[in-house]
């Protein structure tokens, strides 16, 4: 996606656009890809699929200031009817049509208290109350807005997500913007005011609710799943590592390949020299800020004097996961950062827990966490916990592998790096519990590559990375690469 920063670089645009190299989509936005001439009219090919990729950025230059808002901020995006709907006080009444998606600007307030910015993007999107306020409105043909029936859709998985406070401060907060909106707060406020009865009274109205009345449900496949792994960890010895890394600027070091390997293997990929820019110099990637935010969220959470090494105790469990993740993708406002899913995620055809579960199953398994004994073996338990359950949108497995290193710092000993080379094991061992109930090749897996990261020096970036690529830790194909020590000798 590119956008000229001046004159002889907009010249220079159009001649290749002109000749065929690249594709101008709008006024001063152009995307460096072509369709191939005999293309279906129904197929989005490579120029409307990289608008739709690039859409945050190319809202921003053609629609600044605007807000994410109606059915869009309900769905995270772009509509099933292939629409961005955007909220502006001045530019409304109009559509932006560009190749495989619409931008559609209604009337509405720009940034309003809870709205948040978009990265450097200069859009801004709808807070959650401010969205469900929309969406009871009504739209031209009933598109751009849930409607009554969406919006009690959404307020249900809130309080199976997040409990009764949540719509409270739901309802509170909407109740403060309403008149900047226009809005029927009086609607919005009794589906919040039937639900919460419902809840408190035990008529239950929908399965959803008959959960939540029944209390805080847990997923009793998943605490089973759960025990078998604290019985094992209690009866299989695990080895203890000294933390060689524990003063900067190893430390420091140490951190920051931590977080690029745990964010590399979950798709925010970066060369290592940019990855270095960005953590340790604060040089942003200007055409990836979220993602740069991404690494550099991670690398804070590592550092960190609190999150670094201390866990929520088993009381404070769901408040201080979601803080640990409102802090982690702080610049994803599309992915409801701190709050629990809403809805049932998936990787591949595995189902982690649904929204409703999510709670009770975390209550539950830090419960058993405490019966582990502490070190690597609880720290294989909590790796384990927070990504069989899923907890979040997105963040999961950087969040699983937080809270395990949280646990090995608290008591002075090695966090672990999972190299590039190494995840497919990791990912396999894991596979082995959730589809097998075999606890031992995770036990093994963890317990093994917790000493890798213990045989490198960290005090001086540029020799450890070299070393590291000695090593093969940033290779990913383990039929043709070995993991290897320092010293050129096979690891796994």
């Amino acid at each position: 996606m590119l956008i000229p920063r001046n004159p002889a670089e907009e010249r220079r645009l159009q001649r290749a656009a002109k000749d065929g190299q690249i594709t101008r989509i709008a006024k001063g936005v152009y995307i460096n890809a072509v369709d191939p001439e005999d293309l279906s009219p129904d197929i989005l090919g490579p120029v409307a699929l990289m608008t739709r990729r690039n859409w945050q950025v190319i809202a921003g230059h053609l629609c600044p200031n605007s807000v994410v808002s109606h059915r869009s901020a309900l769905v995270g995006g772009i509509t099933e009817d292939n629409e961005l709907i955007l909220s502006h006080p001045t530019r409304f009444n109009r559509t932006i049509a560009l190749p495989g998606l619409t931008f559609a600007l209604l009337k509405g307030p720009a940034q309003l208290p809870g709205d948040m910015a978009l990265g450097s993007s200069g859009l801004y999107w709808s807070s959650r109350p401010r969205m469900l306020l929309e969406n009871l409105g009504k739209s031209r043909g009933g598109k751009r807005t849930a409607g009554k029936a969406g919006v009690e859709e959404k307020l249900v998985e809130i309080l199976n997500a997040s409990g009764e406070d949540a719509l409270n401060r739901v309802r509170d907060d909407a109740r403060r913007l309403s008149p900047q909106l226009e809005a029927d707060f009086g609607t919005l406020s009794s589906l919040i005011g039937t639900l919460l009865g419902t809840y408190a009274n035990g008529t239950l109205t929908t399965r959803a609710g008959a959960l939540v009345a029944n209390g805080t449900p847990a997923d009793s496949e998943r605490l089973t799943r759960f025990r078998i792994l604290a019985d094992a960890l209690r009866t299989t010895p695990v080895s203890d590592y000294p933390d060689g890394a524990a003063q900067d600027p190893a430390r420091t070091h140490a951190a920051f390949l931590e977080s690029y390997f745990s964010n590399f293997v979950e798709g925010t990929r970066f060369s290592i020299e940019e990855a270095e820019g960005i953590v340790l110099h604060n040089r942003i990637v200007p055409n990836r800020p979220k993602d740069s935010h991404d690494i550099l969220g991670v690398f804070q959470l590592i550092l960190h004097p609190h999150s670094r090494s201390s866990l929520p105790a088993p009381a404070d469990i769901l408040d201080g996961l979601k803080e640990r993740h409102r802090l982690m993708l702080d610049r994803r406002p599309e992915e409801n950062p701190g709050h629990f899913k809403e809805t049932t995620n998936y990787a591949g055809q595995t189902k982690f827990v649904d929204p409703g579960f999510v709670r009770g199953t975390l209550l539950e398994g830090v419960k058993l966490a405490s019966s582990v004994p502490e070190g690597l073996a609880r720290a294989i338990f909590y790796a384990f916990m927070v990504s069989e359950i899923h907890p979040f949108n997105d963040g999961n497995g950087r969040l699983s592998r937080l809270l395990m290193n949280a646990e090995l710092s608290r008591i002075g000993r090695a966090r672990i790096i999972i190299p590039m080379l190494y995840h497919e094991q990791y990912v396999d061992a894991q596979r082995a519990l959730s589809r097998r109930n075999d606890p031992e090749p995770l036990i093994r897996a963890l317990s093994h590559i917790a000493q890798w990261g213990t045989l490198f020096d960290y005090t001086d970036v540029h020799k450890v990375v070299a070393d590291m690529k000695q090593a093969n830790a940033f290779e990913e194909d383990p039929r043709e690469f070995r993991l290897l020590r320092p010293d050129g000798s096979k690891f796994a």
